[in-house]
């Protein structure tokens, strides 16, 4: 069982910051925020190919960071994070099994790492700019909790699925949230507990779409190669389907040609734009 952190770490907002301008839109499940970049944006249609905000747009803002969440809450585009945990088994946002590849302030694994020592870090900005503020699930679910789609990955093992759901059901918000992993078995688990589950699938993996579907599992997430017959086997079998992580736009396009609902992307701004959506 883990503890999720009771802290709201690290917010700041970046109202008036040249790249950090946030772009406004719907926050509707089934939309795709329509955007000219960072600084703008207009509403769009529900039946949008979705842009899901990887690592919170991590070619944009810092990976992970509080900021690159604030501006990706005030679009539709849905919010993904890999989640671990620290010493106190409180749940953060961190990709990697160690902090130093993103992270000043903090090195190591996250589960030898305090929440104070957290708090007092800093994440890296992708294109050199101000550093950006670490933050904790449970402040991203105080936050963007039921108003914005979100995307977690349960990265560390040591999370146990079951307190993870109960933790989603308590709030209400299984219609806001779509879990991720690459185990079948915690996938088919978390499915049974009454949530949305993202299968995710390595390059050149193709597992029986009717066994993923029979098993209550509702999306998959497959690399970005994938078959275009494959595709349309996963969308016969009525899955949601995002592939992962397109960040140019013919890549895009030929995946929304081919079936694809969605994808996972660094650029969700400029990918939305260079579609049209």
């Amino acid at each position: 069982m883990f503890k999720m952190g009771a802290l709201l770490l690290g917010v700041v907002l970046c109202t008036g910051c040249a790249a950090a301008a946030p772009p406004a839109g719907p926050s509707s499940a089934a939309a795709t925020a329509a955007s000219s970049g960072p600084a703008a944006s207009s509403p769009a249609s529900a039946a949008a190919f979705t842009l899901v905000a990887h690592r919170g747009g991590a070619l944009v803002y810092p990976e992970s960071s509080a900021e690159a969440f604030e501006a990706v809450g005030k679009t539709a585009f849905p919010i993904e994070t890999d989640l671990r945990q620290l010493r106190d088994g409180t749940l953060v946002p961190l990709h990697d099994d160690v902090a130093g590849r993103t992270m000043s302030g903090v090195s190591g694994r996250p589960g030898g790492i305090t929440v104070e020592q957290w708090a007092a870090a800093r994440i890296r900005h992708p294109l050199g700019g101000a550093e950006g503020s670490p933050t904790t699930w449970e402040a991203m679910l105080d936050l963007y909790g039921g108003r914005n789609v979100l995307v977690p990955e349960l990265k560390d093992t040591a999370i146990d699925p079951a307190a993870f759901a109960d933790s989603i059901l308590k709030r209400g918000i299984q219609d806001k949230v779509v879990v991720q992993t690459f185990s079948f078995p915690a996938a088919r688990a978390l499915a049974r507990s009454g949530l949305q589950v993202l299968y995710l699938l390595r390059d050149g993996e193709e597992p029986d779409p009717a066994s993923i579907s029979s098993s209550g599992i509702s999306h998959v997430g497959p690399h970005q190669d994938i078959s275009s017959g494959y595709l349309r086997s996963l969308k016969d079998a009525g899955l949601t389907v995002w592939p992962y992580t397109v960040n140019d736009e013919t890549t895009a396009a030929r995946l929304r040609a081919e079936g694809a609902d969605g994808v996972f992307t660094d650029t969700p701004w400029e990918l939305a734009k260079q579609l049209g959506l």
